[in-house]
């Protein structure tokens, strides 16, 4: 709202307008050949529109001139113009009287209605004007606010529904795989279920927070990991190479559990033998560079691989949080493997 400009520009108005008014009419009397001292019509414009302009500025603001309101609103202001303006002069006339005693009071009204009427009249409507005008740019900003505030809440939600989708999925494969092993290794089983119910709290705990240090992203997968470590048993190890500097930079919460479930799921899940999945982190410049790698998975023969819903909502998330400042890409690996690259812009949290 105009109220909440700061006060030096409700100032800067103020002088301008009684600026305008006493530039205005020194001009009219100057075209004449009539034009007394600069300091004059100053001094008269201050006392008569330093004190009108407030009073036009507040009608203005409570009968605003749009597509809705202007049959009404014009009206209004016309005569309100007519009605300012002859209080104008009135005022001009009673100072004139004071300070030319001699003249008389019909020849001072026709002096100065003849000399400031269209001057004032010229002024109302200037002030209206610019007042309009910042009401429009004023409106403009909020809307361009509104606008904002919108997409950013369309993308929290478009987030929150990309993460979503992945609890059910993870859910789903974790029941599963410790369904496997109820009967042959009660003991593994149990300790699948423990490890998934402090991931579904973790999760829960942190359902909003879309950015997590990446050492919390590694403790979380720590979870994951050894759920999936029971399930295989020693056919499937997992190595962390993670550079320390790299540990406080932020990443999009549990954004390495799916991309660690595919690496298994097209990995040893389709695979006799054992298999070894790294998960590696290092600084490349202004990013981090996470990668995932297995020794078993092969891609397509067209290079690509099935993403499923894992990673196809990895890489959703990455556009809505990080536009084109992001990367996820899958390549084979000799003479077997595949390795999937995450890039993220290099920021820690700020601290306050």
């Amino acid at each position: 709202m105009i109220a909440h400009r700061p006060r030096a520009w409700w100032v800067a108005g103020w002088i301008a307008v009684v600026l305008l008014f006493a530039v205005q009419w020194f001009a009219y009397d100057a075209a004449r050949g009539d034009a007394d001292r600069w300091f004059h019509y100053l001094w008269w414009s201050f006392y008569t529109w330093g004190v009108l302009t407030p009073i036009v500025v507040a009608f203005a603001l409570r009968h605003p001139i749009d597509s809705s309101t202007w049959r009404r609103a014009v009206p209004l202001h016309v005569a309100a113009s007519l009605v300012i303006v002859a209080l104008e002069i009135f005022a001009e006339v009673l100072i004139g009287l004071h300070t030319h005693a001699e003249a008389s009071l019909l020849g001072i009204a026709r002096h100065y209605f003849g000399r400031h009427a269209q001057v004032g009249l010229l002024t109302y409507w200037v002030i209206v004007v610019a007042v309009e005008l910042h009401h429009l740019r004023d409106a403009a900003r909020q809307r361009e606010l509104r606008a904002s505030r919108l997409e950013a809440e369309l993308s929290t939600a478009q987030l929150e529904v990309l993460r979503a989708q992945l609890h059910p999925h993870f859910l789903f494969n974790t029941l599963q795989a410790a369904t496997t092993l109820v009967h042959d290794d009660p003991d593994a089983a149990a300790d699948m279920l423990v490890r998934l119910s402090e991931l579904l709290r973790v999760s829960i705990d942190e359902a909003h927070v879309q950015e997590v240090p990446l050492r919390r992203e590694l403790e979380v997968l720590e979870l994951y990991l050894g759920i999936q470590a029971r399930r295989f048993g020693d056919r499937l190890q997992f190595v962390m190479a993670i550079d320390p500097d790299a540990r406080e930079v932020m990443v999009p919460a549990l954004i390495l559990q799916p991309i660690v479930e595919n690496a298994i799921g097209h990995g040893i899940a389709r695979h006799k033998g054992a298999d070894t999945v790294t998960i590696a982190g290092a600084r490349d410049g202004a990013s981090l560079r996470l990668e995932v790698r297995n020794q078993s998975g092969t891609l397509d023969p067209d290079g690509t691989r099935p993403s499923g819903v894992g990673l196809a909502n990895t890489r959703a998330r990455l556009e809505q949080l990080y536009g084109d400042r992001q990367g996820l890409e899958l390549r084979g690996l000799r003479p077997n493997g595949v390795s999937a690259e995450l890039v993220l812009p290099w920021h820690t949290a700020v601290t306050q």
